[in-house]
Parts: structure tokens; sequence; C-alpha cells
């Protein structure tokens, strides 16, 4: 989700040449759209039902109207977003990566002059991260503010360009980053003086007296080690703090096993998930710490459809047809690797609309003594994998859940290729498969609950957790 300034700026700016050369006819983008989503969507056949189909085909018709006389490949973008947001579904994403928003701000000394007026509690101010770059933070209408850059080592935008703009929501903070059109929120918290954008990036208001963990969460970000932090806090309690799952399996894994032999001296465990928005699974690292009996995982359900069937064989076609591992037989039994073959067999034939799909379970080698408890923290910011590894977390019998409500993005799953386009700067994210937990009790508009609720200010809920942890 990270990715170095100077080979996204490269990037973007041979995107907007190639781009720009290349006709958007939004009509043939948006009826490609409607038609993959149609065939292919696994939320498609449980949300749009008789009670809202009228709907569902005024927006369509509606929709339809308005790209015939769309003409730019942004406005085209807008339409189709509004399509995909129908569904209310943050894993259902569209996004065009070829237009960046450049806009300047020139008069940013005049703007800073007012800066020190707002107090400590503002989102306002000067604020850096750990690689040196330097932004102002200045209200720019009634509920939005603009970040604008004072100076940086790392790419070569002038002074007063906006790298994102924050929109008020309640408490937090909707963020739209220069470099990233794309159709879901992407939140953005500011916890004591650390200004947190979901799992992307960390930021550190200058001339605050940073707290000792403010500092070494700050540093932990240097290196593209995106927050990744390990530490005792006392002799009962080990912590382990990983903001993101995003592509970083073998770095999540070198950090669990580098602290094993600490996490196994320590009674407790917290593992803190707040704001990470998912990714891949580097939770998997984390199972032995909270297994006291097998996890399994369940089936998921695919939409059956031409093109999902043949992604789905590909992913089978290894464990149907090639030997399994030596290092993964244990997760291979004989009845679940027949079934794996039987998959591979029946999902060409069949007719149904969903079809249920085999996954492995993480057998138990031993139930640790230590740690005794684990606890894992999540917040409203909390999506996607970081869900999935909370709802495989509630089989533990010593894994208790803390915070608050994660953000609802794990119904449906399954869009890491994207579907083409017409014009090919857009890209179709869309999720193929119901997770198990989906018909009875879905998630995407409540989120994971967690076991014990917090209430107090993010900053102070470590020390909540040392508290109670011990009680249960």
């Amino acid at each position: 989700m990270k990715v170095k300034h100077s080979l996204l700026i490269a990037a973007i700016f041979v995107s907007c040449l190639t781009f720009g050369q290349e006709p958007c006819n939004c009509l043939d983008n948006l009826q490609e759209a409607i038609l993959k989503t149609e065939e292919n969507y696994a939320g498609f056949p449980d949300k749009i039902k008789p009670a809202n189909k009228t709907p569902y085909d005024q927006l369509k018709n509606n929709l339809k109207i308005k790209a015939i006389d769309t003409d730019t490949p942004l406005d085209c973008y807008l339409l189709l977003k509004e399509y995909v947001n129908f569904f209310y579904d943050k894993h259902f994403r569209i996004e065009y990566n070829a237009e960046i928003d450049s806009s300047v701000i020139s008069d940013i000394d005049r703007m800073d002059s007012r800066l020190g007026q707002t107090g400590d509690h503002s989102i306002e101010g000067i604020w850096r991260d750990v690689n040196n770059t330097e932004i102002s933070i200045i209200r720019h209408g009634e509920n939005t503010y603009k970040a604008v850059k004072r100076s940086s080592e790392n790419d070569h935008f002038p002074k007063g360009f906006v790298y994102f703009t924050l929109t008020k929501n309640r408490n937090d903070f909707s963020t739209k980053l220069y470099n990233r059109n794309i159709n879901i929120d992407i939140p953005a918290k500011k916890t004591g003086n650390l200004l947190r954008i979901w799992n992307f990036q960390l930021w550190a208001k200058t001339g605050a007296a940073l707290s000792k963990d403010e500092t070494e969460e700050l540093e932990s970000w240097r290196g593209n080690n995106n927050g990744l932090l390990f530490k005792k806090l006392n002799a009962d309690f080990s912590y382990l703090k990983i903001p993101t799952f995003e592509n970083n399996e073998g770095v999540i894994h070198q950090l669990v096993t580098e602290s094993d032999s600490a996490i196994k001296n320590t009674k407790y465990l917290i593992i803190d998930l707040r704001g990470n928005g998912g990714g891949s699974s580097g939770w998997v690292s984390l199972i032995p710490y909270l297994a006291t009996n097998q996890i399994d995982q369940g089936e998921t359900y695919l939409r059956v459809s031409k093109e999902n069937v043949s992604k789905k064989l590909q992913d089978l076609d290894a464990f149907a047809n090639h030997p399994i591992p030596e290092d993964y037989k244990k997760y291979f039994p004989e009845e679940i690797l027949n079934r794996y073959k039987e998959t591979y067999r029946e999902l060409p034939e069949t007719t149904e609309t969903f079809y249920p799909l085999p996954s492995v379970s993480f057998p138990l080698d031993s139930v640790l003594t230590r740690p005794a408890k684990v606890a894992i923290l999540v917040d409203e910011f909390g999506g996607s994998s970081t869900e999935y590894f909370f709802y495989l977390a509630r089989q533990s019998k010593k894994a208790i859940t803390y915070g608050r409500p994660t953000i609802g993005m794990m119904d449906y799953a399954g869009m890491s290729n994207p579907t083409k386009l017409p014009f090919d700067a857009f890209r179709l994210y869309i999720p193929i498969e119901k997770s198990a937990w989906t018909d009875e009790n879905p998630i995407d508009k409540t989120g994971f609950t967690p076991q014990i609720m917090i209430n107090r200010e993010q900053e102070n809920w470590i020390d909540y957790v040392m508290e109670d942890l011990p009680k249960m």
C-alpha cells in the first residue's frame, strides 16, 4: 500500500502521458462494469433483491444517461464510483490510477502565521514524518484541511503542494490522497501528537513534546518498516504492534521469530492491530500463541460464473494436481486434500449460484503455557484480513479482544486480480467469494465487536489492557 515517492511519481507522470492520449468512452466503461458486476460480484445476489431492484435499475439508467455526455476520465471515474458505492462494500473498489491532484497553495507562509493560534489539540499545525518530510495542515473551509508541503528530501514537488486533504467526520477524518483516486473513504485519526492516515502514513506534530511511546512508534516507520514493533513492557507483558498486513508476511514472520523466546517467557501478550486495514495473511505467524485447539477457517463460497470458476481453478491446481510440499502436509490431511480435488473436478460443472470452497485448518501442535493470555486490540480502522484474524481468534480460549468495533469490510473477498475496463487507467476490483459468516451474521455495516469495549482515549488503551487482562 506504500510506494516510495520517487518511483510513484515517475510511474504517475508516465501514466498521465500514456493515458492522456487514450480516449475514454464512459458509457462503454460503465456498461462493462455493470456487466462484470452482475456476472461475477459475490454480493450481487445478496444485495439486489426484489425490494431494491427498482432503485438499482433506476440508478443504472440514470448513470447511463450521464455517461453519454461524460468525456473526461476523472468525471467518468466519479460516475463509476457512484455505481460501485451503491453496494456498500469496502472490498468492492474502483480506482483511477492515471491522474493526480496537483493542487498547490501559494500563500503557505501567510497561512503558517496563524498555526500557533490553534492549540495543541487541533489538527492544524506543522507535522513531519520519519523521512523528514514536513507539512503544514491548514483549515481550508468549514470541515476541510489541506496538508501542504513545507519541505521534503523525497520528492520534487513545489512548496505548497497538497499531499492530502482531510475532511472532518465526527471525531475522525476521511482522507483524499494526491496520488490515489479510490471509491472508499481512507480514514485518518489524530491520537495525542500523532496523525495516522489509516495504515499508509504516520505524522508527528512538530514542536510538541512527544512521549517516549510516540517517539518509538514514529521511529518504527523508518526504512519501510511500516510501524512493526516488538518490545517487553515489563516482566509479565510482551507487546507486538502490527499496523498493516499489506505484503509483509515475511517481515512479520521474521519479527515474530526473533521475538519468540521473549514472548514465550512472559505471561501475557498484547497484539496491537489498531489502524490495521488489512492486506495479506501475515497473521498466520501469530496463530501458535493463541491456539488452544485446532483453528478452523471454515468454508467460503464462490459466486459461480465462467470467469470466477476459471480464476479459482488456477488457485486449486497446485493442490489438486501437484504434490504438497513437505512443510505443508500437516495442513492437508487426506480428507482435506480429497476435498480440494473434488472441488477442482466439480466446479466446471456446477449449476449452483454459490459453490462451497474448502479451506485448511491450523492443527494444534501444542498449547503454549506462555503466553497464558493474549489480548488483541482493534479499532474502527481495522479491516479486511485484520477482521479475518479477529474472526479466527474467537476460537481461542486464551485470546481476549479489546477496543472498538472494526470498520466492516470482509463479508465478500477474493478480489486480488483487477477486472479490466476499456479505459486502461481504471481498475475494478470485484470480490468473488462470500465469507463463512456472511449469510447469518454479516459485518460490512457493523464491523466485529470486541469482547471488551474501551471508551478511553487511545493513548490509555495499553494501560487499560495491562490492568484488565490479568483479571480474565
